[in-house]
């Protein structure tokens, strides 16, 4: 039955089984007036949002609207400028959001012990009295009003990159990944052992100074491959640093050898997207012969993915060795979750799961039109997929991937129309599969995500159903993405009476 059918869907909730009230609430207060579902309901949110609406303002909005049970605050904040224009902010949460143009926002936002970091000489950023809110400890703050409410706290980080990271993070020009040509980019290797150590003590000084439920990490970065035949720049392929070498070595891999097939790789794609290549046996046939004469390319991809699951374990164990309780997971970003088939086909869920006691992957249904049509179509179109129309790429990857082509949009109609919430079904689907129950699927059901210049609210009917598609797909939860800061109050409450409705 399609998870779009209404009388499906009617079924579906009367066949939940009720879950119990939490007990124990108490009436005094407007904020424990409607107690939280006991299902699994969490949302992301900015650190300086909940600043400046005011904490207690801010967890009694999305607490009443959305009835959210599980807060994911970051704790550190270098994926990205948090100084957002006015068009992507709400403007409905009861405080008028403040002009972010020149506000000196900090990338930290807990206290530091120097102690926990005794073994990298990585430091994060130092927050001096310049910096906005640098007196306020916002974690320390947050417990007893996420308690009193009834929400449990988890720290969140984004891994980040770039020359802001460089200035802010003493040492980061240090742990850098190295190109083919042996050049260093401003992303950081995760084989360096000293990136290593720094999030293992990031994760340590978080769990031994603050009170935490949870936490969650992630790295939006794709793997070498992807990075070539789905390029989001110039960028030369990584990493031949010498502890990459080093692992390749000891993993059977010819370093060279693998340098020189990510080499060809490159130039082959790069003189496409030129022009300047008209392959006589077709494109696509070209991408696979450089594969077979450079069979290192996937070992080499491969490994690099592992490195990746690596650091990630290293910060579990971390975690698990000061609070066992505490549920360490990992963020999934859009395009693993939705249109990379390499790093699908490198590990299924179910592989991390010993590492993982849960896994939110984005399903971010509105803003995946756009990105698939731009982001996906518009450059392997350029690249390994050039002989075929856009159309026909569309159908390939709906076929591929396992979305209905039949309800999902056309290519004309991917940037104003996004997915439907039926992709938020057979994702989550998908996803539960892989996990063969052992770990915890999280779906992040994103609404108000901007494209652009644009911000267009999302559907509350569509956010509705995609939270109950998310269930009804075997999720075991959801997180409310992408930020607290853009979500519409409507689309919040559409949350809130999808979760009354389950029960």
């Amino acid at each position: 039955m399609e998870p779009d059918d209404t009388a499906g869907r009617r079924d579906f909730l009367k066949g939940m089984i009720v879950l119990p009230a939490l007990s124990g609430v108490a009436e005094e207060t407007a904020a424990q007036a409607a107690p939280p579902s006991a299902l699994f309901n969490a949302i992301q949110m900015g650190p300086h949002t909940m600043l400046d609406e005011g904490i207690g303002r801010c967890l009694d909005l999305i607490q009443e609207t959305a009835g959210i049970n599980v807060l994911m605050v970051y704790s550190h904040t270098y994926h990205g400028d948090l100084r957002k224009p006015p068009q992507f902010l709400a403007t409905d949460h009861g405080v008028p959001p403040r002009a972010m143009r020149n506000r000196k926002l900090p990338s930290v936002w807990v206290r530091q012990h120097d102690q926990y970091f005794r073994n990298t000489p990585l430091r994060h950023q130092r927050v001096d009295r310049s910096f906005e809110y640098a007196d306020r400890d916002l974690f320390a703050e947050l417990a007893e009003p996420a308690r009193k409410r009834g929400m449990k706290l988890y720290a969140r980080i984004l891994e980040g990159s770039g020359r802001e990271v460089a200035q802010s993070v003493q040492g980061f020009s240090q742990v850098v990944t190295r190109d083919i040509n042996g050049r260093p980019t401003t992303v950081a290797c995760w084989n360096h052992p000293d990136y290593r150590a720094w999030w293992d003590a990031t994760v340590e000084d978080l769990f031994r100074s603050y009170d935490l439920d949870g936490f969650q990490w992630g790295a939006e970065r794709m793997g070498p491959l992807m990075n070539v035949i789905l390029p989001w720049n110039d960028g030369a392929p990584t990493c031949f640093c010498e502890h990459c070498v080093a692992r390749g070595r000891a993993k059977g891999i010819d370093p060279e050898h693998a340098r020189k097939g990510f080499e060809e790789l490159y130039l082959y794609v790069r003189g496409l997207m030129a022009g300047r290549l008209k392959p006589a046996d077709g494109v696509f046939t070209g991408f696979l012969r450089v594969l077979l004469h450079y069979p290192e390319i996937l070992a080499w991809e491969y490994q690099y993915r592992l490195s990746r699951e690596e650091v990630m374990q290293g910060m579990y164990r971390t975690v698990k060795g000061i609070q066992p309780a505490a549920q360490v997971g990992w963020h999934v970003d859009h395009q693993p979750s939705s249109w990379d088939l390499v790093y699908r086909a490198e590990m299924t869920y179910a592989e991390m799961a010993p590492y993982s006691d849960f896994i939110k992957f984005i399903a971010y249904h509105d803003v995946l039109g756009p990105r698939i049509r731009y982001w996906y179509l518009a450059r392997f179109q350029r690249s390994i997929l050039s002989e075929i129309s856009l159309q026909q790429s569309l159908d390939l990857y709906y076929d591929l991937f396992g979305y209905d082509k039949k309800v999902e949009p056309k290519v004309d109609d991917l940037e104003k129309a996004g997915f439907s919430p039926d992709y938020v079904y057979r994702e989550t689907r998908r996803s539960v599969a892989s996990a063969e129950g052992k770990t915890k699927i999280y779906p992040g059901i994103g609404f108000d995500v901007p494209w652009g210049s644009n911000h267009i609210p999302a559907d509350p009917d569509k956010v509705y159903e995609c939270v109950i598609n998310a269930f009804k797909g075997g999720g075991n939860g959801i997180v409310v993405s992408r930020e607290y800061e853009e979500m519409r109050v409507p689309n919040l409450r559409a949350v809130g009476r999808a979760i009354r409705d389950l029960g």
